[in-house]
């Protein structure tokens, strides 16, 4: 094959990395206390406020002891009360805020700026706690585990000089204060959030390799890291595209990607255990002990077990025409909740897949929810915020 004909087939593929990048890049007292969380009432559960943004919602919200925390496309970092939905603050950042990078501890907002910065806002005030130039930019949510944050880059995503000659370096933090713990620099150009099981971190994403034709998907890597050092233990490639999600047991770690199929890595030897086709993609999976939940948009909703990828029980959205899951569920107890793409909130039973309720809202959703203290919440295409809980 002709070199041209070679860069060809590399920016094809290079542009279908990006477009699914776009896509799916598609938690007042005196103190942040936890808010527990409690099954919901699909009979009674209704509209209790809505907040208008200005701009779409393109990350589910985030409830954060009394406030609810989310970023509009215009990248103004806003909190609303829990309760009533009236504003607490905004930060008008005079740099782009990266809309889909924020993650919470349940006491402070941790979020990727413009130009590589790092920075923790205290959530029930709006204040900084603490910001750090990271020097590359963070624009998918960082992972936190105790007292520690880690940190995932990038060098290809939307606003940036997408450039996938360089190398995304993974960053650990302490959370109280930003300073750096360790760093491990990949060969990478773009980090996915990372996944914790042990005293191992795992962290993927896609890699430039030119020379490797591929109609779907695209050359992307997993590392297995010393949570503690950042000490490698083994590294796991495929052309699986872009990865979406992974999620980490003591036996497999988990992911999705550009290519329609879940997949289980051995945590022993780094080696491929299992593979299964989802039929049509997949934005996003939730992994709650030995299973992993998603949603394809071929209408079905999946639960798999992580350590031999057989399917435990398949749900069919019967609701709409191509009606299909939008993110991640969520689980409370043994309550799975979603959003679908034509505005549906439903609920199944995890341990079967049963349909326990569905209410349709007529809303379009960017994302999927959150599901806190009772109530429910997410954003759509219009930058409308809504708060559901019992009627009553």
């Amino acid at each position: 094959m002709r070199p041209n004909e070679k860069r060809k087939i590399f920016y094809r593929m290079f542009s279908a990395s990006l477009l699914s990048i776009l896509l799916f890049l598609a938690g007042c007292t005196g103190q942040n206390t936890p808010v527990e969380d409690v099954p919901l009432d699909g009979e009674t559960l209704a509209l209790q406020w809505q907040y208008a943004s200005g701009s779409a919602i393109n990350k589910h919200p985030l409830r954060i002891a009394d406030v609810v925390v989310f970023v509009p496309h215009d990248g103004t970092l806003t909190a609303v009360d829990a309760l009533t939905g009236e504003l607490r603050w905004q930060i008008d950042s005079p740099v782009d805020v990266w809309e889909r990078s924020y993650t919470t501890n349940g006491k402070s907002i941790f979020i990727g700026l413009e130009g590589g910065k790092f920075t923790a806002i205290d959530a029930r005030s709006g204040k900084i706690r603490w910001e750090v130039d990271l020097g590359i930019d963070v624009q998918v949510s960082p992972l936190v585990v105790g007292d520690t944050l880690y940190i995932p880059t990038t060098f290809v995503g939307p606003g940036l000089d997408s450039d996938p000659n360089k190398k995304a370096t993974f960053f650990v933090l302490n959370i109280d204060d930003g300073q750096e713990l360790w760093s491990f620099e990949t060969d990478n150009y773009i980090l996915q959030t990372p996944t914790l099981f042990g005293d191992v971190i795992y962290v993927g994403g896609s890699y430039y390799a030119p020379d490797i034709e591929i109609d779907e998907g695209g050359p992307m890597r997993v590392y297995a890291l010393d949570a503690k050092s950042g000490t490698p233990i083994w590294e796991y490639e495929a052309l699986d595209g872009f990865i979406k999600r992974m999620y980490a047991t003591e036996h497999t770690v988990s992911y999705i990607a550009y290519q329609d199929f879940v997949n289980g890595i051995d945590t022993q030897t780094g080696e491929l255990s299992w593979r299964r086709d989802t039929g049509n993609w997949v934005p996003s999976m939730l992994g709650v002990e030995d299973t992993a939940y998603f949603g394809s948009a071929n209408t079905l909703v999946y639960a798999f077990d992580t350590t031999s990828g057989d399917i435990r029980w398949k749900h069919n959205i019967l609701v709409g025409t191509f009606n299909y899951v939008m993110g991640s569920p969520v689980h409370v107890q043994d309550d799975l909740y979603f959003l679908t793409q034509h505005g549906d909130i439903m609920a199944l039973s995890r341990s079967d897949g049963s349909l326990l309720w569905h209410i349709s809202t007529g809303i379009t959703p960017r994302d999927g929810l959150t599901v806190s203290g009772g109530w429910l919440y997410f954003g759509d295409i219009d930058g409308i915020v809504y708060g559901y809980a019992s009627g009553n």
